[in-house]
């Protein structure tokens, strides 16, 4: 409650939209943000920690106050109105990416097992055959080129 100037008595102020809420959702800050000052507009910079700054200056909380106090009685026809710091925020965002890479060692075989299964499937083109085909071929004249090395047969 508040004494008029003039000492007639009280006036108090019943209007929840003119209050101000300084505990809603928490958003995080970062460093170099700036805030408009509630009455003259000047930048003021967002502290780490703590409450949001609602005026530059002592000065400028001080006539805020007055002007909600007389809206409150009356006399006049302001409104002091809290505004939403709307801040930017990185995202991470993660994608797997298939890469291809060549067997090595003893994976050949559970490679070449694969390429077995598929074809027994059918789960490789038709049209894809003949280039296969030549594939394996280049691979048999390799072995045979390879000294010390014979098939065996079953």
């Amino acid at each position: 409650m508040a004494r008029n100037k003039q000492g007639e008595g009280t006036c108090m102020n019943t209007d929840k939209s003119t209050t101000t809420d300084d505990h809603g959702s928490r958003s995080p800050r970062r460093p170099g943000q700036t805030l408009a000052c509630g009455w003259c507009g000047s930048p003021i910079e967002l502290p780490a920690r703590g409450r949001t700054p609602k005026w530059c200056s002592s000065s400028c909380r001080h006539r805020a106050w007055e002007l909600t106090r007389a809206a409150a009685c009356g006399r006049a026809a302001v409104q002091v109105v809290d505004r939403v710091v709307k801040v930017d925020r990185l995202v991470t965002v993660v994608q797997e990416v298939p890469v291809t890479t060549v067997p090595k060692g003893a994976e050949w075989s559970a490679a070449l097992a694969q390429l077995a299964t598929a074809l027994d499937t059918g789960r490789v083109y038709d049209r894809d055959l003949p280039a296969l085909a030549q594939a394996l071929a280049d691979v048999a004249d390799a072995l045979d080129r390879r000294p010390g090395w014979r098939l065996r047969t079953r």
